[in-house]
C-alpha cells in the first residue's frame, strides 16, 4: 500500500518541523544499545474494553473500517475510530510521539517505513503477546519489525511480485508465457513481441526515473543488500551488479517503454497494445481492474504468470510494499488496542476479511493456506491468482532495511536515472552511490565491499 497534504506558510512551518524532530528523535532514539524508558509492553486482557482510535489511510483504512464492527462482535466492549488520514500523517506522528501525548492508539506503517520509527524507541514493546506468531509470518516481513530481539510492528499484508500480462497479445505473437524460466528468456519474448508487432508494442513499462522498484526485486531473487546485518552500507557487491546488468540488457533490448509510473500513460498502457506485461506486486491486480473499467471499447485479456528467475532454478518471487500495525508507547489502553490489532493481522478471520473486501494480500500464513486462496479469479481467464502469488512466499529474502533506508532508496532512485540517461555506464556505479551512501548517511562501508578501502570502517 502506497501514500502519497494543508497549504500556505502554516503547512509548511509544520513539515519543517516535522523533519526537525524526526532528526532530533533519530539522534536522541537509544538506537541499538537498549530500549527506551517510554517502550513498555502490552498485559492482554481476556476482556478488553475502551476505545481505540487508529490512524491509517487509504484503502487500508476503508479496510479497517469495514473490518471494526466484525471485530466489535467478539469484543463488545471495545469501540474501534478509524481516522482515514494521510495528510501529514507521518510528520504528525512524529510530533506526538516526540511529546508524548497525541498519537493514536493504533498506527499503520508502510513496511519499509517500520525501522525508522521503531528506531525512535516510543513503540510498544509487543514481545510478551507477539512472540507466539514468529513463525505465522514471512521472516523477510517479521525480521523488520523487530529490533534488538524484541518486537515492535506485525505485518499486515504484503506485495509478493509476478508478472501480469496480456494473453491476447501474447497470443498473437506465439509467446508461451509457461516458457519464460528467467529474466533472458523474458527479455527475449520481449524482443519477439517488439519485431512481430512491428514496434507497436513493449514488453514493459521501464522509465529512466522508475528503475529502482525493479532493481529492488531483482536483489531479492539473488540475496543483495543496500545495508549488511550490521547497517552498514553494502550496495557495492556482486549482487548489485548482476541486478544492473538485467536492467541494462533490458534497457538495451529496445523492449521497455520509457514510461513513468502512476502517469497518464502508464495507466493508458493497461488496455491499449503499447505494454505487454507489467512485472510488479500483487495489489497491481487492483490497480488494473479499477483503471481498465473507466476505457470504453474492448478490454485486454489478463493474465499472469511467476515473477522469471536470474537464473535456471532460482528464485521466482520478491516483494514489493506492504504495511504494519504499531501501538505507540503512550496508548493508554493497551490491552484493548492488542485485542484488535491481534484480531485484524494475527487471525485468518481478520486477514480474510480485509482481503475480500480490500484485496490486501494476507501476511498471515495461516490465512495463505485456507481454500480461500485456491478461488479463480474470472477477470484474470479463471486462474487461480491468489495461489501463484502465495506461492512461495516464505522463500522472499530478507533486506535489512535500517532506520536509514528511505534517505538511502532516496540515492539509488537518483543515480538510477541519472545512470539510465547518461548511457547507462555502469563502471564504477556502485563504488560512487556507497561512497555518497557514506558521506550523506554517516554510515561505514560494509569490509566485504570494493568500495570500503575509499570510506570510513568502524
Amino acid at each position: 500500500m502506497n501514500n502519497l497534504q494543508r497549504n500556505g506558510l502554516v503547512g509548511g512551518m509544520i513539515a519543517c518541523c516535522g523533519v526537525a524532530v524526526a532528526l532530533w528523535l533519530w539522534h536522541t532514539a537509544p538506537k541499538r544499545e537498549g530500549a527506551s524508558s517510554l517502550t513498555t509492553s502490552v498485559t492482554p486482557s481476556a476482556h478488553p474494553e475502551g476505545k481505540v482510535t487508529v490512524w491509517s489511510w487509504n484503502i487500508a483504512a476503508k479496510s479497517l473500517k469495514h473490518l471494526a464492527p466484525v471485530f466489535e462482535r467478539t469484543q463488545p466492549a471495545v469501540k474501534v475510530d478509524v481516522d482515514m488520514t494521510g495528510a501529514r500523517m507521518q510528520t504528525r506522528l512524529m510530533l506526538s510521539l516526540a511529546a508524548g501525548v497525541g498519537a493514536p492508539d493504533v498506527s499503520q506503517f508502510e513496511l519499509t517505513d517500520a525501522p525508522r520509527y521503531i528506531a525512535t524507541g516510543r513503540l510498544t514493546d509487543l514481545t510478551s503477546v507477539a512472540a507466539k506468531y514468529k513463525t505465522m509470518f514471512p521472516a523477510s516481513l517479521w525480521d523488520n519489525c523487530t529490533w534488538h530481539g524484541r518486537v515492535y510492528a506485525i505485518p499486515w499484508d504484503m506485495g509478493p511480485c509476478g508478472v501480469f500480462y496480456k494473453r491476447d497479445l501474447f497470443q498473437r505473437y506465439g509467446i508461451d508465457p509457461a516458457k519464460i524460466e528467467t529474466w533472458d528468456d523474458y527479455i527475449a519474448a520481449g524482443k519477439t513481441i517488439f519485431q512481430r508487432s512491428g514496434g507497436r508494442t513493449k514488453m514493459l513499462p521501464l522509465g529512466s526515473n522508475s528503475l529502482r522498484p525493479m532493481f529492488e526485486m531483482l536483489i531479492q531473487q539473488n540475496g543483495g543488500q543496500v545495508f549488511d546485518d550490521q547497517g552498514r552500507i553494502a550496495i557495492d557487491s556482486p549482487q548489485a551488479r548482476e541486478a544492473l546488468s538485467v536492467l541494462q540488457k533490458m534497457r538495451a533490448a529496445g523492449i521497455c517503454s520509457d514510461t513513468a509510473l502512476w502517469s497518464q500513460e502508464f495507466l493508458a498502457g493497461l488496455n491499449d497494445e503499447s505494454i505487454a506485461t507489467y512485472p510488479i506486486a500483487v495489489w497491481f491486480a487492483g490497480t488494473i481492474k479499477d483503471t481498465v473499467k473507466d476505457f470504453a471499447g474492448k478490454k485486454a485479456d489478463w493474465g499472469v504468470f511467476r515473477l522469471p528467475a536470474l537464473t535456471p532454478g532460482g528464485l521466482h518471487v520478491a516483494n514489493l510494499g506492504g504495511s504494519v500495525l504499531v501501538i505507540p508507547a503512550q496508548c493508554r489502553n493497551k490491552a484493548a488496542a492488542w485485542a484488535f490489532v491481534e484480531y485484524a493481522l494475527c487471525t485468518k478471520e481478520g486477514q480474510l476479511t480485509q482481503y475480500k473486501s480490500m484485496s490486501l494480500f494476507p501476511a498471515f500464513l495461516p490465512a495463505l493456506q485456507t481454500p480461500t486462496m485456491d478461488e479463480t479469479d474470472p477477470f484474470f481467464g479463471g486462474q487461480q491468482v491468489s495461489r501463484l502469488f502465495a506461492t512461495d512466499v516464505t522463500k522472499i529474502s530478507r533486506m535489512n532495511r535500517t532506520p536509514a533506508w528511505g534517505e538511502a532508496i532516496r540515492y539509488l532512485d537518483q543515480e538510477l536515472s541519472q545512470w539510465a540517461a547518461g548511457g547507462m555506464q555502469s563502471d564504477g556505479f556502485f563504488e560512487n552511490l556507497a561512497l555518497k551512501m557514506h558521506k550523506r548517511l554517516d554510515l561505514p562501508i560494509a569490509p566485504q565491499s570494493p568500495a570500503a578501502s575509499l570510506g570510513r570502517q568502524p
